[in-house]
């Protein structure tokens, strides 16, 4: 856990220091960023810690948060579609850099708790192009990411922005990078309401999902993240209550679950000891 949480904190300082000069109405250096979308890939590969980090709720800069926990949810997504090792580092690149365009957007818009203007609306719905012309101008090794960056607000069935893009329109790390966004959007707190299980988030995005994102989309987001997300705490049928520790791809519901024994921790397997499976969520975890 301890190079996750190197990672957290060195890669935050980069964008932090992005953020600024995109406050400054500068043309930021995105170039560093490349450096941890790698190590991401890598990490991911050797656990789910950052799973857990990802969906816990908890945010001091909702922006920079965003960014990481997108990064981290949406590269866990193109495991499960398979996508190589330069197409991960890519796509956690992406979603490191992926609203880039939000941080030219006036802080007091984004943190409304009001209705928005018509005005307001459109300001905000041109920020995936802005951050499209950042990324555009930084060189060709961005502009695959200054495209899906452009597009992840775009849906399935037409009803995203800018453009009302639609099914094979709308390349698929895009809307990895969507499916992405929007569950970080649900289980994180924000000023102006409270966030969501995991749980419950991921069971709607299965259940209703099918408008907004493509099937293949929504299978690797249930298989790699699951019903029974990392942090998930559980009831077995075997009377014992546990979190879900590590997830299991080829049996999404049945991850590996910690679970206290006379006071020490141990992990049972699901997939493993077919005897025990889950029969519900203990309760709603929530941000305080």
């Amino acid at each position: 856990m301890n190079s996750c949480r190197s990672w957290i904190a060195s890669t935050r300082q980069e964008l932090y220091r992005i953020k600024e000069v995109v406050h400054a109405n500068k043309i930021p250096d995105v170039t560093r960023c490349a450096s941890p979308a790698e190590q991401l890939v890598n990490l991911l590969h050797q656990s789910d810690d950052l799973i857990g980090w990802a969906l816990n709720g908890q945010s001091d800069d909702y922006l920079v948060d965003n960014a990481l926990h997108v990064a981290i949810l949406a590269t866990k997504v193109g495991i499960g579609l398979q996508y190589r090792e330069q197409d991960l580092e890519r796509l956690a690149l992406a979603g490191l850099l992926h609203d880039l365009g939000m941080w030219t957007v006036p802080e007091l818009l984004i943190t409304k708790r009001g209705t928005l203007t018509e005005e307001e609306r459109d300001l905000i719905r041109a920020h995936p192009e802005r951050g499209r012309r950042i990324l555009a101008g930084q060189g060709s090794v961005f502009e695959w990411v200054a495209s899906i960056c452009a597009q992840e607000h775009e849906r399935w069935d037409g009803s995203g922005y800018p453009c009302r893009l639609k099914h094979k329109q709308i390349a698929e790390p895009a809307q990895v990078i969507g499916v992405a966004d929007s569950l970080d959007a649900m289980v994180t707190t924000r000023p102006y309401r409270m966030n969501s299980s995991p749980h419950d988030v991921m069971r709607d995005l299965l259940l209703h999902g099918k408008a907004l994102f493509s099937l293949p989309v929504l299978k690797a987001i249930g298989d790699q993240i699951t019903l029974y997300p990392v942090g998930t705490e559980v009831r077995l049928n075997t009377g014992e209550s546990g979190t879900v520790k590590q997830t299991n791809p080829r049996y999404p519901l049945r991850p590996v679950v910690e679970i206290s024994k006379f006071g020490e921790p141990s992990d049972m397997d699901l997939s493993r000891n077919m005897s025990a499976h889950i029969v519900g969520v203990v309760h709603a975890r929530m941000a305080s």
